[in-house]
């Protein structure tokens, strides 16, 4: 049996307070799981270079893309941060190299190009569903609470309804640059303000939660609502007796088998790696993030199998010479995602 290697790039960003992502930690753990498994993909093996860059440099992330697909990828996933990602996505583009992101992405960065694809959700998709979860709870009054101005766009379909639901909307913003939510929380407090949707990242919202719980508004009066896809991974165990009603989303069938034995495999991972610092997830819980970066590694190595005769041919930035197989294999990624999906 002729068993083909498909190789692939990721290009992660570095924080001060995280030596390596979770993007990056979840590329590599979905490569390792998908090569063990050779019923799951008996046909190819994958391989990855994985380049770390600094956080909003758009020049080292450009450069470094370029290193990769001289090397010969036929994928490149990340960067996230959209200064980066916009330079990546249009060298990507013009070689014709699909280019995979997981995560929330600014509706300016341009996601027409044909070689790009992002498994996250799309904004007007979340506002949509934003505005479905208050319209079936029938609240008369709302205040959002948002942390930066990424929130409102995926306000948008709520802050224009009110006129139709006979909903009075008061909105709030996080005190920009810290998670002391505690003045404000102190106001809404005063003001009753017993409906409360907060559009926030997982990290600030657990440092609410616990605000919240400090401030004695975890009654059975309030009703939270947070916008996070990652609610389901902080522990809410705390709050469980307090009467409080809480809402949010969940993207990862934990019902589904599969889905079930990936989560515990990375639990099992995660356990077992050096504790990292204060997150506010339950310890070993697998994000959204990390589940789409796992999903999205998958895709690319069911289509590489799919692909055959298909070879990665080394690129140069400054020749723009695209790779041959570039459109085949993105029709080929993109139909997976459509079955999978």
């Amino acid at each position: 049996m002729i068993v083909g290697v498909s190789a692939t790039g990721g290009i992660f960003e570095t924080r001060e307070s995280e030596l390596v992502s979770v993007e990056e930690l979840a590329f590599k753990f979905a490569v390792s799981n998908i090569n063990r498994n050779r019923t799951l993909m008996p046909n190819t093996t994958l391989t990855y270079d994985i380049q770390r860059i600094n956080l909003f440099d758009s020049f080292e992330g450009s450069r470094r893309v370029c290193d990769q697909l001289a090397l010969g990828v036929s994928a490149v996933f990340g960067p996230s941060h959209s200064s980066s990602v916009s330079a990546v996505q249009s060298i990507c583009n013009a070689l014709e190299v699909p280019h995979i992101q997981t995560r929330w992405k600014h509706p300016s960065v341009d996601n027409r190009d044909t070689f790009y694809i992002n498994l996250y959700p799309e904004y007007t998709a979340i506002s949509r569903a934003i505005l479905d979860i208050v319209t079936f709870f029938k609240w008369k009054s709302l205040t959002v609470v948002y942390e930066d101005s990424t929130g409102l766009m995926r306000m948008q379909e709520l802050i224009k309804a009110p006129s139709k639901l006979n909903l009075k909307i008061r909105i709030r913003q996080l005190p920009p640059g810290e998670i002391d939510a505690r003045p404000l929380l102190k106001e809404m407090k005063k003001d009753k303000e017993f409906y409360i949707l907060f559009d926030c990242s997982y990290r600030t919202s657990a440092e609410i939660l616990k605000q919240l719980s400090s401030m004695g508004m975890m009654t059975e009066y309030h009703h939270f609502f947070f916008t996070t896809l990652d609610l389901f991974a902080l522990d809410l165990e705390p709050y469980r007796y307090s009467g409080v009603n809480m809402t949010g989303f969940r993207l990862l069938n934990i019902d589904d088998p599969y889905v079930a034995s990936t989560m515990e495999k990375w639990s099992l991972e995660r356990l077992q790696a050096p504790p990292k610092h204060e997150s506010g997830l339950m310890d070993g819980v697998m994000t959204t993030e990390a589940a789409l970066m796992y999903d999205a590694v998958f895709m690319v190595a069911v289509a590489s199998q799919r692909a055959t005769q298909m070879t990665v041919s080394s690129l140069q930035c400054h020749r723009h010479k695209p790779w041959r197989f570039g459109p085949r294999f993105m029709n080929l990624f993109k139909e997976d995602s459509k079955n999978t999906g």
